[in-house]
């Protein structure tokens, strides 16, 4: 009997203390504005930095995986959603729906002014918790999503830094360059850092990409297809084709351009404007899908699927608007078979940027930088230069990227090829030709229509881009 009463005696201290303890670790628990620590007995100040501490509540409930946080935290350890209070009695904020849409402005610039505050301060946790109240008002601002990823990554949540820039980059139009490159250097930069991400994350973040990218290729082609598809016709008849060595002498004139003489073309038709990204995503797409390679040259390398270099990696390739570059002879080659059309000839490639009376540069013999796209500060955007289009109406035929052509090169054909309508060389000579001048030309001499260019068939380079032409009958 003695022995039951002294087990219960101490079963009773064991609950009370118990109760006791949880009691006192509830009150007592606090946390420091500063670091963020949270201590769990009666005293009033940060032993890290000195701060005095708060009060904090029991922990919340994570709404999406049910996770329970520590006493203090905010967000979730294993998503970063906010925590939803498990408090008994708490009431509701008001919705945002109640708010009228000036209350609902006025009310996101005050708490905006407040969070970027607190962010330049560098008090991110309390920053983060001002931005995701601003969230709840306006869930589709891209500057809002920018600045709560740049916090997240302060506070070493990297992964749900990365998922709000990607909300930002969904959210920012495609015609906004500058400011996707931006957020796309920012984005890439954190892709490049040691995040732990697994192999399912990084799938689902390339297939994310893969989404977005097909939206605005989508996009693109839904508002320009028109006029990206529209072609010229250059009649039939002659013109001067190459160059005269003695007057181009002082211009370091190459003898591959010589010598100038008169050639005759039929009639045929040529892209108004160099192919851009978006028409070619819409050919690889067709690949992808069908593996249909019938078209494709016949001796075109095993395996080759037509991936221009840097497809997936460089955001170059996000712009519809942009000439697709990167892109080999028999890349180039295939999508003009698919788009029922082929490569141009030097001979025609020439004509439709010269005209028949022998100019310089499409628009004459003057060289002016304000109509062509090259250097720095030129636009990537298809037919950007509209005062530098050639006679006939072709675009960017000095400037943009070089173009790949049909035939072998030989540096000596001008002196033994036919005058009415030549095709190159008949037999390889292991390297095709390439007309025009790129946005990356060092000078303006490289910009002239006699230009002339090789490479070899399977070599790619950013400077490289092609139109195509298709024959009047």
């Amino acid at each position: 009997m003695r022995f039951q009463l002294y087990l219960l005696l101490i079963v009773t201290i064991s609950i009370y203390t118990t109760s006791v303890w949880s009691a006192d670790d509830a009150i007592t628990s606090k946390r420091c504005p500063e670091c963020g620590e949270i201590y769990k007995y009666d005293i009033g100040f940060c032993g890290k930095d000195g701060s005095e501490l708060v009060d904090v509540e029991e922990g919340g409930v994570c709404p999406k995986c049910g996770q329970k946080g520590a006493p203090g935290e905010v967000f979730c350890r294993n998503d970063g959603t906010k925590l939803e209070s498990t408090s008994p009695g708490e009431t509701a904020t008001a919705a945002p729906t109640e708010l009228t849409q000036e209350q609902r402005d006025e009310l996101v610039k005050t708490q905006l002014e407040k969070a970027d505050q607190l962010r330049e301060n560098a008090y991110f946790a309390d920053a983060l918790d001002e931005y995701l109240k601003i969230l709840d008002l306006d869930p589709s601002n891209p500057s809002l999503h920018y600045k709560i990823g740049g916090v997240y990554w302060q506070l070493g949540n990297k992964k749900v830094a990365l998922r709000h820039l990607d909300k930002c980059l969904n959210l920012i139009p495609y015609e906004n360059t500058a400011a996707r490159e931006r957020i796309e250097r920012y984005v890439a930069s954190l892709e490049g850092a040691e995040i732990g991400l697994k192999p399912r994350e990084k799938k689902q973040r390339e297939e994310g990409k893969g989404k977005r990218r097909a939206e605005m290729m989508k996009k693109g082609l839904e508002e320009n297809r028109e006029k990206w598809a529209e072609m010229v016709v250059i009649p039939a008849g002659s013109f001067l084709m190459g160059s005269k060595y003695m007057e181009e002498m002082s211009q370091n004139a190459r003898l591959e351009e010589t010598p100038q003489r008169e050639v005759y073309l039929n009639a045929f038709y040529i892209d108004k404007y160099e192919l851009t990204n978006a028409e070619y995503w819409e050919f690889l797409q067709h690949i992808r899908e069908t593996r249909d390679h019938s078209k494709c040259y016949p001796g075109e390398p095993k395996n080759k699927d037509h991936t221009p270099e840097k497809w997936y990696e460089d955001r170059y390739y996000d712009n519809p608007g942009f000439p697709v570059t990167r892109i080999d002879w028999y890349d180039a080659y295939a999508y003009a078979a698919w788009a029922k059309k082929r490569l141009p000839t030097e001979a025609e490639w020439e004509k439709a940027a010269r005209g028949t009376d022998g100019r310089r540069f499409p628009w004459g013999d003057v060289f002016s930088a304000t109509r062509v796209n090259w250097g720095a500060t030129g636009s990537l955007n298809v037919g950007s230069y509209d005062e530098g289009k050639s006679v006939f109406g072709c675009h960017d035929m000095a400037g943009g990227t070089m173009e790949w052509c049909n035939d072998w090169f030989d540096r000596y054909y001008y002196k033994r090829g036919p005058a009415s309508n030549p095709k190159g060389p008949e037999k390889s000579t292991g390297v095709r030709s390439m007309r025009g001048g790129s946005l990356f030309a060092n000078s303006a001499y490289l910009l002239r229509c006699t230009k002339r260019s090789l490479g070899k068939p399977d070599e790619r380079n950013k400077a490289v881009g092609f139109r195509c032409v298709a024959d009047t009958d």
